[in-house]
């Protein structure tokens, strides 16, 4: 084949291709285009001579916008037009906030009567048609006297007058050569007036032509969208979660509410004629913000696109929204319009995004320059139409609609074929792979499991001291959560075949973490790795799960961090997501530790079965590299997948999300957790005391923290007191036992009574216990530790304390009695605490009157009115403390007289007197206080006459 024929035969091919691509865009924009040419028939001065048209003999027509005569504020009836004098003469379809007479841009609200007399000849068209379009907001209309047509309620106020938006067709016989026209029209909620679009006047063959053509081209529209989404959200709930397809299924969706209950013609209206204004004006409203919203995240989706712009247009849709559902009608209808001009800019952004995908030959791109440039085209006529630059049809929204759903199925069709060959290979090989594992491991696991399970019931049986007895537990309770899902879960045949099933049941969540968390502290303790129990207060107590599958989930994740995780920490989270529901909450479940790190390009991989990162990663760790792919089928089980965040030699956080019927269940309630006003914490990892700080903070503990032994010597070396100390076993420079050894034998530190709670997560049970008795320690938790263990040990702490105190100072103040009649501000946030000191003071005034305050300002208010004799005042309290309240009662004495205020605080730092008196307190005590204390406190400040 010589050279000329090449070169024949390739220009064809490139004019063939050419062509193809351009002739559908002409077909289009000849046919939007044409559809849209205005027929308006030219008249002045408020008078139209149609004479020469005879309408029952042809389709002619007459669109009825010329000049027509305008008062403004003005509702005359048909007698009343011939002595009133016009303001004015205006086309019909200028719009009120149009007028420069008028002067109003922004709220058009008013009233007017519009006239027009129209000369015709009745012989030739006895019949006649008007096609009358929805206004701004209500109208009614006379010809030759006779009321003709109305929508809404025309009033001069807008309490008399209703808004209505229905667009009527109705039939005219004519009696004379002249038809006076009366139009009258209010409007009090849109920030335009009158009509935009005109009166049509034709035959009745005309205007039911009109209307059957509208509603066809609306119909078949309608039932193309509606079976596309139908398609779409078929192949999406049916398995393809692709995004792209939920969003244009659901853009198709809502957009058929714009064809069949806006338009030109609302035909949902016609169907249901007493729909409310504030109804219509919503969802019209709503669909066109909504809808773009949707568009935005379907090319976001498609594109796989972060674009700034999409992002921006899509929050912009958002805002609208909300501004929809607060803001007044008049508001929304003005600022829409900027609304419009950033959609025309979306849709040229868009055509451009398209051109470039074609010059960078991207596949598909032909067709999304196509489908863009269709839906870019209709949307961007319809905007003009609506400013009133050309005359709205329906033509080309069908035409620019079709052309766009066509392509844009092309497209994802394209995409569908393409992923349903990827799956088909990727389900091949994992079937041949699943099929030589199953057949290879299914009975090896099984065999020596059930001998583990037996022999640990039997020596669990024997006498084991408390230490075994845990080691045993943990090793039974795993080996039978094992044994649970291994028929099923190991068995990769069921899962894949459909028979695997959730069983849903009330689980304590509390209980299993812990439980989970401890099947994998030995491991972690023989690598010197600490394990974090992370259970936030707002957690509720009870869950309905799979608590087999989720256990081994959370197992799973568990020991893949203990396996490559070297040094560290290695942290499990629940959380919960959102604001808290009353049933069904968000829960994100989360293992955390500071391993190795997955690469980037990996981390798609592990979630593959068999494989691991890397070959190195298996050669060096072991295993099957079947444990995430299990625990993410059982997610997909639960509606929910596993995802991953990592970075390499720094660490790795996998996380699911979980839909889940919750109950709060029973509140813990923990004594005298006030007897503790300031807490030492002391350990090496950050996570641990951030955690432990979290815990304290609930109940409003101040709080130090130190990251090792020698630094909480230094500490209480310089004269800090602290009513708890909380310190971990393995420390740097001085491990926890080391330290409260040296804090017990020496007595400048004033510790041999200070209460301690050690933390260790360490198998030397035994050594640690016998320790810890001789430095009397009264409580010891092992790792993970969670809320109620500690504020479990605290309050066992606590109770001991308060008795200790009331049993060696209460018989001191039992004597004394007051028949005084003395009132008495007692200020304080505590019930219990209130409870207490109301008790007190009533046993020793039983003629006092006892004043309560719950803090510092309801204080400084009853002080105010009442004038007490004295007042005791706690410390720290919400909206305004112990210290701001005595400022503030001293401003009001203003130095005329002095009521005694006595501080009641557990603080026992260095220099917290002094800021009592320095406010203007007259003494403090320091709880927990007693009978006699208070005794002498007010024989000291209020004596005996």
């Amino acid at each position: 084949m010589d050279i000329k024929n090449l070169l024949h035969r390739y220009l064809t091919y490139r004019l063939r291709n050419a062509f193809l691509c351009i002739s559908p865009i002409l077909l289009v924009l000849f046919l939007m285009l044409y559809s849209s040419v205005s027929f308006a028939q030219s008249f002045k001065q408020g008078e139209a001579d149609v004479r020469a048209i005879q309408f029952e003999n042809t389709k002619n027509h007459v669109d009825l916008s010329g000049e027509w005569a305008f008062y403004w504020q003005k509702l005359l009836s048909p007698e009343q037009i011939a002595t009133t004098k016009p303001d004015y003469y205006i086309p019909f379809t200028d719009v009120w906030n149009k007028h420069e007479q008028l002067g109003k841009p922004f709220k058009a609200f008013g009233y007017a009567t519009y006239t027009l007399k129209i000369y015709i000849d009745h012989k030739k068209n006895p019949q006649l048609s008007f096609f009358i379009p929805a206004p701004y907001s209500s109208y009614k209309l006379w010809i030759n006297g006779d009321l003709f047509a109305h929508n809404g309620v025309v009033a001069t106020t807008k309490e008399a007058y209703q808004p209505h938006w229905l667009p009527i067709k109705k039939l005219y016989l004519a009696q004379s050569d002249t038809l006076q026209l009366v139009m009258q029209v209010a409007n009090f909620d849109h920030y335009r007036g009158g009509f935009s679009q005109p009166i049509i006047l034709g035959s009745n063959n005309y205007t039911e032509d009109l209307w059957d053509t509208e509603l066809s081209i609306t119909l078949i529209l309608t039932g193309i969208l509606l079976m596309v989404a139908l398609i779409f959200f078929g192949l999406y709930f049916l398995g393809q979660k692709d995004p792209v397809v939920v969003f244009f299924a659901l853009y198709c969706v809502f957009y058929i509410y714009r064809l069949i209950g806006v338009d030109k013609i609302y035909y949902l209206h016609q169907v249901f004629p007493n729909i409310p204004f504030k109804i219509t004006f919503f969802f019209e409203y709503f669909t066109i913000f909504f809808c773009i919203y949707l568009f935005t995240r379907f090319v976001r989706s498609l594109y796989a696109s972060n674009s700034r712009f999409v992002m921006g247009v899509g929050y912009i849709s958002l805002f609208y929204i909300a501004l929809l559902i607060f803001a007044p009608t008049y508001i929304i209808s003005y600022v829409s319009q900027l609304f419009f001009f950033i959609i025309l800019f979306f849709v040229a952004y868009n055509f451009y995004m398209s051109v470039i995908a074609v010059i960078r030959k991207r596949k598909g791109s032909v067709f999304a320059l196509l489908s863009m440039f269709s839906i870019g085209l209709a949307v961007t006529l319809n905007i003009l139409g609506y400013f009133g630059y050309l005359r709205p049809s329906s033509y080309y929204l069908f035409f620019g609609y079709f052309g766009f759903i066509l392509f844009q199925t092309l497209i994802l069709s394209h995409r569908f074929v393409y992923s349903f060959r990827k799956a088909r290979r990727e389900a091949e090989q994992a079937a041949k792979a699943k099929s030589e594992f199953l057949a290879n491991m299914s009975h090896e696991i099984r065999t020596p499991l059930n001998g583990v399970i037996g022999f640990t019931d039997l020596l669990m049986k024997t006498k084991l001291d408390s230490t075994q007895q845990q080691y045993m537990s943990t090793v039974f309770q795993s080996a039978n959560a094992l044994l649970d899902i291994i028929n099923d879960i190991l068995d990769f045949s069921k899962i894949e075949a459909g028979k695997l099933e959730i069983v849903v049941e009330k689980t304590n969540i509390h209980e299993l973490m812990s439980q989970v968390a401890d099947m994998i502290t030995f491991q972690a303790s023989q690598k010197s790795l600490e394990v974090l129990l992370n259970i936030p207060v707002n957690v509720p107590r009870y869950i309905w799960v799979d608590v087999v599958r989720l256990r081994q989930i959370l197992v799973n994740l568990l020991s893949n961090a203990v396996k490559f995780t070297e040094a560290g920490e290695i942290e499990l989270k629940v959380e919960m997501l959102g604001d808290i529901k009353s049933n069904y909450n968000s829960f994100r479940f989360s293992v955390k530790d500071t391993g190795i790190g997955i690469a980037p390009q990996n981390q798609e991989k592990i979630f593959q079965a068999f494989l691991q990162e890397d070959s190195s990663t298996t050669r060096k760790f072991g295993g099957t590299g079947l444990g995430l792919t299990i625990s993410n089928k059982l997610l997909a089980l639960m509606q929910s997948k596993l995802r991953v965040e990592s970075e390499v030699n720094k660490g790795t956080r996998f996380y699911f999300d979980l839909n889940l019927r919750s109950e709060a269940g029973e509140v813990d309630e923990w004594k005298n957790l006030d007897v503790f006003k300031r807490v030492l914490v002391a350990d090496d990892n950050r996570t641990n005391r951030s955690l432990l700080k979290s815990m304290l903070d609930l109940r409003n503990i101040s709080y130090e923290e130190v990251e090792n032994g020698q630094q909480v010597i230094d500490l209480l070396g310089k004269g800090e007191k602290f009513d708890l100390l909380i310190i971990d076993y393995h420390m740097p420079y001085l491990d926890g036992l080391d330290t409260v050894r040296i804090l017990r034998q020496k007595p400048k530190f004033n510790a041999d009574k200070l209460p301690i709670i050690l933390l260790y997560s360490s198998h030397a049970h035994e050594y640690i216990n016998s320790e810890s008795e001789k430095l009397q320690i009264r409580q010891r938790l092992v790792k993970p530790v969670t809320i109620q263990k500690v504020f479990e040990g605290m309050s066992k702490i606590a109770t001991k304390v308060v008795e200790e105190s009331q049993k060696s100072e209460a018989p001191k103040s039992a004597q004394y009695v007051d028949e005084r009649y003395l009132t008495i501000l007692i200020v304080e946030d505590n019930k219990v605490n209130m409870l207490f000191a109301r008790t007190i003071f009533k046993s020793v005034f039983p003629n006092g009157r006892i004043l309560e305050a719950e803090n510092g300002k309801l204080a400084v208010d009853i002080f105010k009115k009442e004038a007490p004799d004295i007042v005791f005042m706690d410390m720290q309290m919400p909206e305004m403390n112990g210290l701001e309240a005595t400022l503030a009662i001293r401003e009001i004495e203003n130095g005329k007289s002095r009521i005694p205020i006595i501080a009641l605080t557990a603080g026992t730092v260095k220099g917290e007197k002094e800021k009592c008196l320095e406010a203007g307190m007259d003494d403090y005590i320091t709880k927990p206080f007693i009978k006699d204390t208070v005794v002498k406190a007010i024989q000291k400040y209020i004596r005996v006459e």
